[in-house]
């Protein structure tokens, strides 16, 4: 082994160094294209798998973005493997189709489509961790398009060298020393023809922003990662910040802060960003005292309150229906934690909720048929009460319960029908009567506006 082979061994090493106890007895699955990234790292992961003890294995996807030849990276690939002596997983998905069918660009789509690939080999062939080979380069092309697009300092922390389940090991590893060591161990590879075009972003990036830049700062790439890294340790900083701080008055804090915290907990709730817009709202309404809710798109809203923010699905949003779920004893979060439902065998404090609505009452479980479950109203539902067989649609008008907040009240039912309806009533059969089992059932309504709501609260 060389000096050039032996440098880019070390830097790998340094990596694993740090997480050789998590690593130890694990099957690491390498990510492999065929091109010059993937395979230097499948040979890299192997030369040093007996040094850290996990195994390696690896995983291909194929595109079918560029026909023959994407068939000819998958037989690469496969021939490698079986020269190595290594297991390797091979999967496709037509991209092109996927990218017209849910309106995203070709880039966007492959990565969904591969990452969705690399969560499937995770989970069905005792993978413990997918290994990317993204190297010190990619991570100054995606830092220049999160800066390009506006992105904040959680964009500048660029591409993360360990991301749950996904390593990258080369993220210190320049793509030219990456070429240096395949030739010196003479290793073959494959070339993609889509990387020639500048159609693509990130290869416009790579092939007319970097050389730009590289004429004032030759060493462009290694630059940018070293500010990636300093973005990195203060991302890192700020996230133990934010979970300490989770739950804290919002006014009281620092705006970075106060900022993070509302991305974390959308983020939490819906897997998606945030949008600028919709933080600047909700920053501005902190502010206020009073109770504010901001719709965040068609979907989600916020509701703000006594410093806090908390993301709910909009009640009459048109794409989604709550679906039924199993009532179990204690607390339950019902219709994505708008209501929360609690069953205990006392009576609930009600003062442990300020600012909320809370319904309490006593149901006997003696004719419960099977398991008690709640879901939304739907058309045609009626509840026996008193002798009478009425209409749940009748009984909200006659209450004058809201039309807006209908959907969030949940209608608690078992395998004969509906047992009760809080605003509503209880159904004659859960009626407690010197029952010999009697539950108290408690609805805390997260997100319902007290002052729109007074005239059915009061009845």
């Amino acid at each position: 082994m060389n000096r050039e082979q032996a440098d880019i061994v070390s830097k790998v090493c340094c990596f694993f160094e740090p997480i050789k106890e998590t690593v130890n007895g694990k099957n690491i699955c390498v990510c492999l294209s065929g091109g010059a990234d993937s395979v230097s790292l499948l040979y890299l992961l192997n030369t040093i798998s007996t040094k850290f003890d996990y195994s390696v294995s690896a995983c291909h996807f194929n595109h079918m973005i560029r026909g023959e030849e994407a068939d000819r990276d998958e037989l690469f690939c496969k021939k490698l493997c079986e020269k190595l002596g290594i297991t390797i997983y091979c999967g496709r998905d037509d991209v092109p189709a996927y990218s017209k069918l849910y309106g995203k660009t070709l880039e966007e789509a492959a990565r969904e489509c591969r990452y969705a690939f690399f969560n499937r080999i995770l989970s069905k062939n005792h993978v413990d961790y997918c290994a990317t080979a993204h190297n010190m380069n990619d991570d100054a092309e995606t830092l220049i398009m999160n800066l390009i697009r506006g992105s904040g300092s959680n964009g500048a922390s660029s591409i993360a060298p360990i991301n749950g389940n996904i390593l990258r090991p080369l993220l210190s590893i320049s793509r030219s020393e990456i070429e240096d060591y395949l030739a010196n161990i003479g290793a073959e590879y494959v070339f993609d023809s889509t990387n020639d075009s500048n159609d693509y972003t990130r290869n416009y990036i790579r092939h007319v922003v970097l050389p730009a830049m590289s004429k004032i700062n030759p060493n462009v790439a290694e630059a940018l990662s070293r500010y990636t890294e300093s973005c990195r340790a203060d991302r890192d900083y700020f996230d133990s910040l934010v979970d300490d701080n989770i739950d804290a008055d919002l006014t009281k804090l620092h705006k970075a802060l106060c900022d993070r915290i509302i991305l974390r907990k959308y983020k939490d709730f819906s897997g998606k960003i945030l949008s600028r817009y919709s933080l600047l709202e909700i920053e501005h309404a902190l502010q206020s005292d009073i109770r504010r809710i901001i719709s965040v798109n068609s979907m989600h809203e916020a509701v703000i309150q006594n410093g806090r923010v908390d993301f709910y699905i909009k009640t009459n949003s048109p794409d989604y229906e709550f679906e039924p779920q199993i009532i179990q004893f204690g607390e339950n979060n019902v219709f994505a934690d708008r209501v929360k439902v609690f069953v205990s065998d006392k009576d609930f404090e009600n003062d442990l909720f300020i600012n909320k609505i809370v319904i309490s009452q006593i149901l006997s479980f003696d004719n419960i048929i099977g398991d008690i479950k709640v879901r939304s109203r739907r058309e045609g539902d009626r509840i026996f009460v008193l002798g009478i067989n009425k209409s749940v649609k009748k009984l909200f008008n006659e209450r004058k319960i809201p039309k807006e907040y209908r959907d969030i009240i949940p209608v608690f039912y078992d395998e004969e029908g509906i047992i009760y309806i809080p605003f509503v009533g209880i159904a004659d059969r859960a009626f407690p009567r010197n029952n010999k089992t009697q539950k108290t059932v408690t609805s805390v309504f997260n997100t319902i506006d007290k002052e729109r709501w007074s005239n059915a609260y009061e009845k």
